[in-house]
């Protein structure tokens, strides 16, 4: 979402004024800022058997960029890392940024272990995280969170998920960073610049962008407490991305298909997550949690057909266009069926843009970068749903900095084929996670006019809320799937406060979000 769909909003200070601050302390763990492991270590993409381990070694003053760092790695089963379960070792070296990622095995499923890398007699802070359960699960709590943009607020939701011990994993829907240059879009109050301070476009660029966000605490305290499983959005390569260029990007800035490639391979560098291909874009991934949920990532922003604008309605109905390209649906499809026939319980789907019908039948397509203005491919996917009879569907979505809560059916706005009261004719249910620090969506009087005009029409949603930062804690069990919207007063100054905004239960078979 970029700076062309929304206002800037200047100050929360009349917000925050309601909120109780308390500060418990953002004292960076020791070698964090200063010294080889000053970026931490994070995980992620875990398995019943193995979790990818992430970290950093910043070459030491003298090394240079040619020879590569030894680097040890350790997982034990207890916090004081003496009982060892695995190990190993790896090298750091400037082809990858002197990052190093371990895609550490023989695990055992559903249980937490403890990590920690070595090298040049100096160890990196210690993380903690989590394998996948085996079949069985009774119950599965993730944090949903997306939109995190250094200059325009602290990372305080990052802090909150940091201070809950019980998450099995963090779903990270995407703008993990901005591509913006210094003052383009921040808070000059607050005093949070980036580096490099110019639009990132080379490789160099994005490298040194993710490693000045992972120096933030509050992102380096959440990641050594969570594994993280991530897909990205536009920010990652540039604002309105799609596969063939981006609205942030023109010829001045070089050929898009380097830039994108840059992007892609800073991506993988710096997150921890299991990589399927260095060269072609394949984010799109299964990860099974034990039969109760599979959680299913999608990549609608690197393989998409470019966004119509103007209102060019045939252009809008091409059935051509696709948002995750050929060979995603055809996966898609694939592992939708697989999962029903499995007996899996839900089937989750984190991607990245809204997902629910929101264009009134007769007016202009309000947000083309969404799936209304891919309404053909969306259309695919409700074939897929019905032709295959998938059921317990819930979508998780980040994007526009706001928070909804929608049933989702296939035509919301005619009464013989969607009961709001009932659900009848809902496919799916869909979570909309507010931003951890972009700029609320109703920063507007002209969004605030949309929504209310949108409110009483969209009889499938639920719930919105576009003036709050915060994320969504998600808990599944084998009969409901829950959604809690959890919001931070501030983001100007540091806090772990956070509130409880909505609570919206799905039971299984229902398709239907009540408040709870």
């Amino acid at each position: 979402m970029g700076l062309s769909r929304r206002a800037f909003l200047h100050t929360t200070a009349a917000a925050a004024a309601a909120w109780p601050l308390t500060v418990r302390g953002w004292q960076t763990p020791a070698g964090t800022q200063t010294g080889l492991f000053r970026h931490s270590v994070a995980s992620g993409d875990p398995l019943t058997d193995r979790v990818i381990l992430w970290t950093r070694v910043t070459p030491p003053a003298g090394h240079g960029d040619s020879r590569p760092l030894d680097v040890r790695w350790r997982v034990a089963s207890d916090e004081q890392m003496s009982s060892i379960v695995a190990r190993g070792t790896a090298q750091a070296a400037a082809e990858r940024d002197f990052t190093v990622k371990v895609d550490a095995g023989s695990l055992k499923p559903g249980a937490t272990y403890y990590y920690a890398f070595d090298s040049a007699g100096e160890q990196s802070p210690i993380g903690r995280t989590k394998t996948l359960p085996d079949r069985g699960a009774q119950r599965l709590r993730l944090g949903q969170v997306s939109c995190s943009n250094y200059p325009t607020g602290y990372f305080n939701v990052y802090r909150c998920l940091a201070n809950r011990p019980d998450l099995d994993a963090v779903v990270h829907l995407g703008d993990y960073i901005y591509e913006f240059a210094t003052g383009r879009y921040s808070d000059p109050s607050i005093s949070r610049g980036v580096q490099p301070v110019s639009e990132i476009v080379t490789l160099a660029d994005y490298r040194t962008r993710y490693a000045y966000y992972r120096n933030d605490p509050d992102l380096q305290a959440v990641h050594r407490q969570h594994p993280f499983i991530v897909v990205w959005d536009d920010h990652e390569l540039a604002n309105d991305a799609w596969s063939g260029g981006a609205g942030n990007h023109n010829a001045t800035q070089g050929d898009w298909k380097v830039r994108q490639r840059a992007a892609y391979r800073a991506y993988l560098e710096w997150m921890p997550i299991r990589e399927v291909s260095a060269t072609e874009i394949r984010l799109y991934r299964r990860l099974a949690f034990g039969g109760l949920a599979d959680l299913i990532m999608l990549d609608t922003r690197g393989l998409r057909d470019q966004q119509v604008t103007g209102g060019d309605k045939s252009a809008f109905a091409d059935p051509r266009r696709t948002l995750l390209g050929a060979a995603q649906e055809s996966w898609l499809s694939d592992t939708l069926r697989a999962s029903q026939k499995s007996g899996t319980q839900w089937r989750i789907l984190g991607q990245q843009i809204l997902f629910s019908p929101l264009t009134v039948p007769g007016m202009a397509v309000l947000r083309p970068d969404v799936w209304d203005g891919y309404p053909a491919a969306r259309e695919r996917m409700f074939d897929m749903i019905d032709s295959d009879r998938i059921t317990d569907v819930a979508i998780l979505t980040g994007d526009i900095h706001s928070s909804w809560a929608l049933d989702v059916p296939r035509d919301p706005w005619s009464a013989t084929t969607y009961d709001p009261k009932t659900a009848s004719g809902s496919r799916a249910v869909e979570l909309v996670t507010p931003a951890v620090s972009s700029p609320p969506m109703f920063s507007s009087q002209a969004q605030r006019d949309v929504a209310t005009m949108l409110q009483p029409l969209a009889r499938h949603l639920k719930f919105l809320e576009g003036d709050s930062r915060g994320y969504v804690l998600l808990d599944v069990t084998p009969k409901t799937l829950q959604a809690d919207w959890y919001f931070v007063p501030t983001v100007t100054q540091r806090t772990d406060q956070e509130k409880r905004a909505a609570r919206f239960v799905c039971e299984r078979g229902s398709s239907h979000l009540v408040s709870a």
